[in-house]
């Protein structure tokens, strides 16, 4: 079952969105007609009842107006074609749990107003339950409140219209789903719900309810401001937004609309984007698309029990579904929601567009401010007649993008028309729908010339429209990669532009060529192929001439770059002696939880038989968090003696180490030179990270002074950090006297071999393609390469000292 919880989920802002001022008029006293917070797998309804509106029962004298907006108000305010639209069309209403006077009342609200009688002896108005029959479930004079708002709603817009009202069991999402197929089952082309709860990871598996091609389902987006709920971000569902409404004699339109407060609005956490939503802030499914009103300041007369004035996206919801009855019925197989989106791009004077109001503060703005065109508490606006609800002629523009030069197909180009967009596959091809008409079509991808066309797609159908791109001019970056820390021979390193494009340097010679955008800027990343050497980041601006730009690198503080060697001056500790080493502390803090200890911590007698994983042999120091078990909290420190440090000049830290990160533990080195008064941490790791092997931490500002250095472990039944070979003294990494020997391994037909090559005591193992690097002693030395199935060869290489010799082989 879906774990929904009722309320609203905020994918990309605060639980609670601040609301600005003077949005609204004064806010009125209302009450939820739903519990705010049904419990998991239930849903809330989203009607807001008046408290302040007095109210009365039965047909009002004539001289007497119910409070609220009324079917007049809401046909004006919309340009509904309500008197000669909608005639024996279905639309249905599904709510959860029985209102037992749903239809006298509605017979009170339509009398009111003039309305023709919706009865079941008239065939107008139907209840059923969630399985089509009438073993209705229990009363719950909320959810009756709402289903006599839905009806008057859909009453109000479409008088023609029968009702089909289909009561679910409960306000669980099995039971309304259920009930959504049941109203389709039974022939209803418009769907409106009045309900949500927060998004959940599972709710795709209740799309499929929702999402009935050929039928329009609509939903609210809810009533606590900005945030999402479901069903209103479904696929295929409208989402259904909140204005408020209000009349201006001062405007054409004789109304006025801004972004209600309470409306939901924002960005779904699950739901993937339809083709039809084309905002750029929010990559899945945006909500809302359209909206009418829904402040209840700004509220609707409803029949219920008496005389009552309502508000919420509950009224919005029925509003709309009832607005795409009286424009007629869905295509087959189409996607109703998309319809206001056609329209917007065809006419955009088919919807009210609502530029101001807000329900909350977030980023991108556009999400919960009204604003010119679309926005997240309004969608694309409030009906302008039924333009924007009815089915768009559309079909689609096709073909295959290729690279003008070599005609091969190119992936990643973005071809877009009217903000809609489609992207090419490893193919070349893209296909993307749009209304029909006469449309700009771009093509446009980094590295390629951008190409428009003028296409024109017809109803049905698919236009066909290949499109070559020129690729852009590019201009070389040059230069030389090599050792920075001695040696200055040139290095095998990749170059990698900021955009992607890279490229390897000559193993010998370290030199390089990139061909990139002209007048662009661009940052360089370059590593190493063996390793052992730092990495860089060097800038360049290009413009239509050759660029060069040498790049060093230097060895890493490890010292594994071949050529180099660690000098080290200072002491070691191995933890051979099975318990804490002279002068070295442990020290555990005691949490004070009860049921906890806080003890072992740091240990040396290895309890949990560990291997020795961190590079070195024989016994270490462990703290094994695994071991001690889920009621023993760690949070241990592990403080070496004072080191005397005054005459180094290049000062670190060197260990071992095993550790096993879990998500809730923690492994620092901290240092300190004043004693112990004050600690920084010079490395740290936390969470899952974890680190096997030799660790080199440099100090540079520990240089001259007294050093004190703790190993610092938090957890709770985490795992484990070991520690073995503590250096710490004066440590450097220094070139040896020798050359490198480079070059590729290969058979008779040139294809590269992985092979072994060894020189002057010294072993490397190739890459895949043969290419391998060696360094050796000065002078004649003799070189061997083997590979398996194939027979060794030897070669002399004259080494000369910081250079590179090259030396290819070929194997029989």
């Amino acid at each position: 079952m879906l774990a929904l919880a009722a309320g609203t989920l905020l994918a990309t802002a605060p639980a609670a969105a601040s609301v600005p001022p003077g949005q609204d008029t004064a806010a009125p006293a209302t009450t939820r007609s739903c519990a705010a917070d049904p419990g998991p797998g239930k849903v809330s309804c989203f009607a807001l009842q008046r408290t302040d509106v007095k109210s009365s029962k039965g047909i009002l004298p004539n001289a007497v107006t119910p409070s609220g907006f009324g079917p007049g108000d809401l046909q004006s305010a919309y340009a509904l074609p309500s008197a000669t639209a909608g005639d024996g069309v279905t639309v249905a209403i599904v709510d959860a749990y029985d209102d037992p006077t749903a239809e006298s009342d509605l017979a009170t609200y339509r009398a009111q107003y003039g309305l023709p009688p919706c009865t079941t002896d008239n065939g107008c108005f139907r209840k059923v339950d969630q399985r089509g029959g009438t073993d209705y479930p229990a009363e719950d004079i909320g959810w009756a409140g709402e289903i006599s708002l839905d009806l008057d709603m859909v009453s109000a817009a479409c008088p023609n219209c029968h009702l089909l009202l289909v009561e679910g069991d409960d306000n669980s999402i099995d039971a309304l789903a259920a009930s959504v197929d049941q109203a389709v089952a039974m022939g209803a082309k418009y769907v409106s719900n009045s309900y949500g709860a927060t998004e959940d990871p599972a709710e795709g598996d209740y799309d499929k309810h929702y999402h009935h091609p050929g039928v329009v389902v609509t939903a609210s987006t809810g009533d606590d401001g900005y945030g999402v709920s479901y069903p209103a971000t479904a696929e295929g569902v409208v989402a259904v937004g909140g204005t408020s409404l209000g009349r201006d004699a001062g405007t054409a339109r004789g109304w006025t609309e801004s972004a209600w407060s309470g409306a939901g609005s924002g960005c779904s956490a699950y739901e993937s984007k339809p083709f039809w939503q084309t905002d750029s802030g929010c990559g899945k499914r945006a909500v809302a698309d359209v909206s009418a009103v829904a402040d209840p300041n700004t509220g609707v007369a409803v029949y219920y029990n008496g005389w009552k004035v309502y508000g919420g996206t509950s009224a919005s919801a029925p509003l709309i579904a009832a607005t795409y009855a009286l424009a007629g019925t869905p295509a087959a197989d189409a996607e109703p929601a998309s319809y206001p989106y056609d329209a917007a791009l065809v006419d955009p004077a088919a919807l009210n567009d609502v530029t101001s109001g807000s329900n909350g503060s977030c980023a991108p703005a556009y999400l919960c401010s009204g604003g010119p065109g679309y926005d997240g508490p309004t969608g694309l606006g409030t009906p302008n007649g039924v333009a924007a609800f009815t089915y768009q002629a559309a079909g689609a523009v096709g073909g295959t993008v290729t690279d003008s030069a070599t005609r091969e197909p190119v992936s990643g180009v973005e071809v877009a028309a009217m903000g809609r967009t489609a992207t090419t596959g490893a193919d070349g091809k893209y296909s993307l729908p749009l209304p029909a008409g006469t449309w700009e079509v771009t093509a446009s991808r980094r590295g390629y010339q951008a190409k428009t066309v003028t296409v024109s797609v017809t109803d049905g159908g698919t236009t066909t429209q290949d499109l070559a791109l020129d690729p852009t001019p590019t201009v070389a970056v040059t230069g030389t990669v090599a050792d920075g820390s001695g040696h200055g021979w040139g290095l095998y390193a990749t170059v990698t532009a900021s955009d992607g494009t890279s490229t390897h340097t000559d193993p010998a010679t370290g030199k390089y060529e990139l061909n990139l955008l002209r007048n662009e800027k661009y940052t360089l990343h370059v590593a190493a192929v063996d390793g052992g050497y730092t990495t860089q980041d060097v800038d360049v601006e290009l413009g239509t001439e050759t660029v060069s730009q040498d790049v060093t690198l230097t060895v890493e503080a490890v010292c594994t770059a071949a050529g180099y060697r660690a000098t080290e001056h200072g002491t070691v500790q191995p933890f051979d002696g099975g318990r804490a080493p002279k002068g070295w502390r442990v020290a555990d803090l005691n949490h004070q939880q009860p049921g906890y200890d806080y003890k072992p911590g740091w240990q040396f007698s290895n309890p949990g038989s560990r291997d020795n994983d961190t590079g070195g042999e024989g016994n270490f120091a462990v703290v094994d968090s695994d071991h001690s078990g889920q009621h023993a909290i760690q949070d241990t420190t592990l403080t070496a003696p004072t080191f005397d440090l005054s005459e180094a000049t290049a000062p670190a830290i060197t260990f071992g180490t095993d550790l096993r990160g879990a998500v809730n533990s923690t492994a620092t080195v901290e240092a300190s030179t004043d004693g112990g008064k004050t600690w920084k941490s010079v490395w740290h790791k936390a969470g899952t990270t974890s680190v096997r092997g030799p660790v080199v931490v440099e100090l540079p500002a520990a240089a001259g002074h007294q050093l004190t250095v703790r190993f610092h472990y938090t957890g709770n039944w985490s795992k484990w950090w070991e520690i073995d070979d503590v250096f710490v003294g004066n440590r450097s990494c220094d070139p040896v006297a020798g050359g490198m020997v480079v070059g590729r391994v290969t058979d008779g037909s040139g294809a590269g071999l992985s092979a072994t090559v060894t020189a002057a005591g010294t072993t490397v193992h190739g890459d895949t393609d043969g290419r391998y690097r060696l360094f050796a002693p000065t002078g004649d030395q003799s070189v061997t390469a083997e590979a398996a199935g194939h027979t060794p060869a030897t070669r002399t290489a004259t080494v000369t000292a910081d250079r590179t010799t090259k030396l290819d082989f070929t194997l029989s």
